[in-house]
């Protein structure tokens, strides 16, 4: 894969994001997150999981630099890959740790929201859901995975207002579980996906299933195109002109 490095220490498998200079996401690498957790799900071979990003920032969400340029075909590969990955990290069905490493923004603060436990680094950054701040409506998936995460007044907070928040007050908010220094963020998520792995496969698999089984049957249904309320013109065009320097101005 070209945006995710994929990395093996014993059974625990370490996908790090990696496309310079905030890991945003495009077309490819969304469908290659996607991969990886299908490859995950079907192979079998790992016990645990850990979600982690390159560089200073977990994962920026979508690149609102190349938005402009696709055409129509392209956003609905784009919205589908979307809703793909979403349902694909959330239903992952062996332990996922986020190691937050950095900026969790928009499709990457829903990423890091697919994670069974979420450490963030004790360093400047912010996370937060700006899309309502440049014009771009959430998938279906995407929703679902906020939705029930999220504590409502705090999601409401997020998806309705666009506020940012830095580690420590994430944490408070409990969309963050912990935090650990940066420079010791991968051996901690290392030690809680091995303790995680000790429950039986089977078991957990199973339970995580039903714990999440309505959010993830409406996510299926969103891949599907059967649950997807935005088909067709997901982003106006318009929007896509201006949503990047919306984005950077509000960022902050």
């Amino acid at each position: 894969m070209k945006h995710v490095i994929h990395s093996r220490y014993e059974s625990i498998e370490v996908l790090t994001l990696a496309r310079p200079p905030a890991n945003a996401l495009d077309i490819e690498m969304t469908e290659e997150i996607a991969d990886a957790f299908e490859g995950l799900a079907r192979e079998g071979a790992a016990s645990a999981a850990i979600l982690t990003g390159e560089g200073k920032a977990f994962c920026a969400g979508l690149d609102l630099k190349a938005i402009p340029r696709y055409g129509e075909a392209e956003l609905q590969r784009l919205l589908h890959a979307i809703n793909r990955m979403a349902t694909t990290a959330y239903a992952c069905p062996i332990p996922v740790i986020g190691a937050i490493n950095g900026h969790a923004i928009a499709g990457g603060f829903v990423l890091a929201m697919c994670c069974d436990w979420k450490i963030v680094a004790d360093t400047p950054l912010q996370a937060g859901l700006t899309e309502v701040r440049v014009g771009v409506p959430y998938p279906a998936a995407a929703l679902q995975v906020v939705r029930s995460e999220l504590d409502p007044k705090v999601a409401r907070e997020l998806v309705l207002f666009g506020k940012n928040m830095g580690g420590a007050e994430a944490i408070a908010a409990g969309i963050f579980d912990e935090s650990a220094p940066l420079e010791r963020l991968l051996e901690r998520a290392m030690q809680k996906a091995r303790d995680a792995a000790e429950a039986p496969p089977h078991a957990f698999k199973t339970i995580k299933l039903q714990l999440r089984r309505p959010a993830l049957e409406a996510c299926r249904a969103a891949v599907s195109g059967e649950g997807e309320p935005l088909r067709n013109g997901w982003i106006d065009p318009a929007e896509r002109n201006t949503s990047s320097s919306v984005l950077h101005r509000n960022r902050g």
